[in-house]
């Protein structure tokens, strides 16, 4: 099975020492390939259900062994804390009518990716550096901060996996920035939403309200075959369902890379 090797590095960015997860496909150790990167969001629930924040990871190791069909490429997570709302949501919200604002570090949290952490796996795996090869991914508010990266940072990143997007916290926002942007580089753009995505069913088509208004900004955007949306049938919000999509936004993402 293939492994995947953990690492803490210290970010002034963030204020705060960061644990990072790093895969490296089945053919790595036998070639001397460069490989496309996808930073991932919440890299403590990707690999390891022992790991996983509930229990339960996405199983990214398994599906690659049981689907060689899948693009090789290196995946590097990036656990998150009790700071991850602030650091994934970039603008500030109130999550409860008693408490004070939160959000709002997303920049923070880009310039430790694109300033201390690549770097850092650049110079220590055989990647292919450019930002055409280079994806952002993340589910939940992860979804909603891959997005922003899309109109934040197109010189770093090209690809964006967006899962189960809770853009609701910035929806004005967000709308807003992508209205703003034209996404220069971007190669491809995935984003999907579960139909069970909260319990109570009138929450749940709020939710896929709010991804399919995003996704109406993105296709004025974005040429059609570098976009694509999924209404999930039954899914929920989960690491369990990201999982089984994972092999299918993979394959649309990176399909069109190659290591060299």
């Amino acid at each position: 099975m293939n492994k995947y090797k953990i690492f803490k590095i210290k970010s002034k960015e963030l204020r705060r020492e960061v644990v990072v997860s790093v895969y490296t496909p089945k053919s790595y150790e036998t070639s001397d390939f460069s490989y496309p990167v996808l930073y991932m969001h919440d890299g403590q629930n990707l690999f390891d259900d022992n790991l996983a924040t509930y229990g339960k990871s996405w199983g990214i190791i398994d599906t690659y062994e049981n689907d060689p069909s899948l693009p090789e490429i290196i995946i590097v997570g990036i656990d998150s804390i009790d700071t991850r709302t602030d650091e994934l949501v970039p603008y500030k919200f109130i999550e409860d009518d008693d408490k004070e604002p939160v959000g709002g570090k997303a920049e923070c949290y880009y310039d430790f990716i694109t300033k201390n952490l690549k770097p850092i796996i650049d110079k220590n795996y055989r990647t292919l550096k450019s930002e055409k090869h280079t994806g952002v991914m993340g589910s939940s508010y992860g979804g909603l901060s891959s997005t922003y990266a899309a109109a934040k940072y197109p010189e770093f990143f090209t690809r964006f996996g967006c899962v189960s997007n809770a853009y609701y916290p910035n929806q004005d926002e967000i709308e807003k920035l992508l209205k703003n942007s034209t996404f220069p580089t971007c190669k491809k753009f995935y984003m999907d939403s579960g139909t069970k995505e909260i319990d109570n069913e009138k929450h749940s088509k709020q939710y896929l309200k709010s991804n399919q208004s995003v996704y109406d900004i993105l296709s004025g955007k974005i040429e059609p075959d570098k976009l694509k949306y999924m209404v999930i049938k039954d899914a929920i919000h989960n690491e369990a369902a990201w999982g089984i999509r994972f092999p299918n936004i993979i394959k649309f993402l990176f399909s069109d890379t190659y290591k060299k």
